[in-house]
């Protein structure tokens, strides 16, 4: 699946590890922070539509916990809005280099 949503994406507040990694063949991984998301994702008129995805519920400083809500994102340019399943608007990811990837949670 070719789309503008493609890439990694990430938090640009100071302390922050949370991240979304969309590739082509569907899936989506990232972290709040402290608990990882693997799940997949498909095509949108508008970006895409994030499946429902089962995470744990750890807690660490500096995490993000909306980016474990996310259900649907819009790329435009270098941001990534992300939305919950009731098109909240959560927040936004930057796109982020693919040689700084942190670990994907803690």
């Amino acid at each position: 699946m070719t789309n503008s949503v493609n890439g990694r994406w990430a938090s640009s507040k100071p302390g922050s590890a949370a991240f979304l990694k969309i590739t082509a063949d569907g899936s989506l991984t990232g972290s709040d922070g402290a608990n990882r998301i693997s799940t997949t994702w498909s095509n949108d008129a508008s970006g895409a539509i994030v499946e429902p995805f089962l995470t744990t519920q750890r807690a660490t400083q500096g995490m993000e916990r909306w980016v474990g809500r996310t259900r649907r994102v819009e790329a435009d340019g270098d941001r990534l809005t992300v939305f919950d399943q009731a098109g909240n608007h959560l927040g936004v990811l930057n796109r982020a280099d693919e040689a700084d990837e942190p670990d994907e949670g803690r």
